[in-house]
């Protein structure tokens, strides 16, 4: 695999209400290409003194891209779920010592959404190279960027949880330590150059977690991807445990979205297995 840096002009606004005040012609969109079970004890962790007792209870949560359309700019995805293979294998066809297993239904995979809804994605931007958020780059095409935070691709485990990345000759990435730092949520990156679209760094889930913001017309949405599960975390105010690499450094980041929507509580959250509700 061919590692590239991600290439970006650093943006001209140095605060969020800068950039909330030229809002953009961009629109998000989930896509729901399968289903995973998760134990709500390990989604909250259990062992942090706001968790109070938290029963152990199977969740079944959607797998998720999000598709976000640019007026001018064209298509791009953040995530980008399962591909078909899921729907006749919970494995997806991989083979490692601990793969992990999902559910599909007949179109849901990612390129069905892709032609159907006629998108045609100018890149693609992970938020971290977990299965459930990566193995749909299998049938989308390898001719477009594919973009992740910087540390991601070192903690890549082919070995343990299937090469889903198989074919994939090239992966760019965002070194946030390099990234212009903006208030409460650090360091963030303007990926499109006009302001649109935002990469945040928020680690602990692994070394180099993305969040997303769109800064639409109709007002910003903030992805916050597997920095909070599922919504229950951004409400106790407690990160996940369970499949994550620091949970101290996850604890961090997700306190650090928690302040920022504190004070700037027009923006929308959504938690990494919650369906983007359309307005």
């Amino acid at each position: 695999m061919k590692i590239q840096p991600f290439l970006y002009k650093k943006s001209d606004k140095k605060t969020w209400d800068d950039v909330f005040q030229s809002p953009c012609p961009v629109e998000v969109e989930s896509l729901k290409t399968g289903t995973v079970l998760i134990n709500r004890k390990g989604t909250i962790n259990p062992h942090h003194p706001l968790a109070g007792y938290i029963v152990s209870q199977e969740l079944e949560m959607p797998i998720l891209a999000h598709w976000v359309h640019h007026q001018e700019k064209g298509d791009f995805l953040l995530d980008v779920g399962l591909d078909s293979s899921y729907f006749a294998h919970p494995r997806g066809g991989l083979e490692g010592t601990a793969v992990d297993e999902y559910q599909q239904d007949r179109h849901e995979n990612i390129a069905y959404h892709l032609k159907t809804n006629n998108i045609n994605p100018q890149m693609v931007f992970l938020s971290h190279l977990h299965s459930d958020h990566a193995a749909g780059v299998r049938e989308l095409s390898k001719n477009i960027p594919y973009i992740t935070g910087k540390g991601e691709y070192q903690e890549y485990q082919p070995q343990i949880h299937g090469d889903f990345l198989e074919g994939m000759e090239e992966l760019v990435e965002i070194d946030y330590s390099q990234a212009p730092v903006m208030p409460l949520l650090g360091a963030s990156v303007d990926l499109l150059g006009d302001g649109s679209l935002w990469a945040i760094h928020t680690p602990g889930h692994t070394p180099g977690h993305s969040s997303f913001l769109v800064n639409g017309l109709e007002g910003p949405v903030l992805l916050a991807m597997d920095a909070a599960f599922i919504p229950e975390n951004l409400e106790m105010g407690v990160a996940p445990s369970d499949y994550t690499w620091n949970v101290d450094l996850a604890q961090k980041s997700l306190e650090k979205i928690i302040e920022f929507l504190g004070e700037y509580p027009q923006v929308r959250v959504v938690a990494g297995h919650e369906l983007l509700k359309m307005f």
